[in-house]
């Protein structure tokens, strides 16, 4: 390199420039149930659902009991998502740049894992939740109304509307009419990586992930879908109804014996479901588009 005519040293930074990545979102006790997390190694997590008989009519006193059968069902939750990542590190590369190649090749296949298992679980509300029939475009002037009607909307059907995922320009038109009634997350371990706040009793994120043209994630019954989520105005939803299992397999850097070098891999397993569909309410600006893949019908 050249200043003028004086020959100069190069330098290169041992500091790695960070990429861009989608928000973690998901955020567990908060925005899904792990409760049922169980013996999650097993591959298939069953849960007992008792059958309500509704509300229990009053009658006088001095009356006999009248017996029903207590009954239930189960509900799987399958850990049929498979993210496994593999990059190479070979050792010439590593000995030729100022910078710990291994480490940051290392973190990037996390953050590429972290960022598909998020955009699945956004994939997963989209395709099991109830889409409203409101397509409006949703403003800073009607975005009020438009988020209240959902909540009133599931409220009537016993569901408490704690979480709502928002796309960058409804999270964006909800501060332009929040104002100061916004109340951002304060001590939150995701507000190093997302947006997060409260606003009419619930709590928001900003879903950058709904930016996801091709979001895919595999049923509990295997098949699997590819979601176009860039439709998505807003999820809102009861936490207790989205359930996310997983296990975490295998974090590594091992020598490889096929080349001069090491690997770099991660290997998680999870499984997605909404359990009571009412719960989940998909606010959408156009049809979403959500096409199960014959290929690959069955479990990853």
């Amino acid at each position: 390199m050249q200043y003028g005519n004086l020959n100069v040293d190069e330098r290169y930074s041992s500091i790695v420039e960070p990429n861009l990545y989608s928000d973690n979102i998901l955020e567990p006790g908060v925005t899904y149930n792990t409760e049922f997390q169980g013996d999650a190694n097993s591959g298939l997590v069953k849960v007992y659902k008792q059958k309500s008989d509704g509300p229990t009519n009053p009658t006088t006193p001095a009356g006999d009991f009248d017996d029903s059968n207590a009954e239930n069902e189960l509900i799987d939750l399958r850990l049929n998502n498979s993210f496994r990542k593999s990059k190479k590190i070979y050792k010439v590369q590593a000995n030729a740049v100022n910078y710990q190649l291994a480490d940051e090749t290392f973190s990037t296949a996390i953050s590429d894992v972290k960022e598909g298992y998020q955009a699945a679980g956004v994939a997963c509300l989209a395709t099991e939740g109830i889409a409203l029939t409101d397509k409006t475009a949703i403003t800073k002037t009607n975005v009020k109304k438009v988020v209240l009607d959902a909540r009133k909307a599931l409220r009537k059907k016993k569901a408490k509307a704690d979480v709502v995922f928002a796309s960058v320009d409804v999270f964006t038109a909800m501060l332009e009419a929040a104002g100061d009634q916004f109340t951002p997350a304060k001590n939150d371990e995701m507000i190093a990586t997302g947006q997060v706040g409260y606003w009419l009793g619930m709590k928001w994120y900003e879903a950058n992930a709904t930016e996801n043209t091709a979001a895919e994630y595999y049923d509990h019954a295997g098949t699997k879908h590819k979601v176009d989520l860039t439709g998505i105005d807003f999820i809102m939803y009861d936490h207790r109804f989205f359930s996310i299992v997983d296990n975490l397999e295998e974090m590594r850097i091992i020598d490889s014996e096929r080349f001069v070098g090491s690997l770099a891999q991660i290997e998680i397993n999870a499984g997605f479901r909404v359990t009571t569909n009412d719960a989940v309410s998909v606010k959408v600006n156009k049809d979403l588009e959500k096409a199960p893949d014959p290929a690959d019908n069955g479990q990853a």
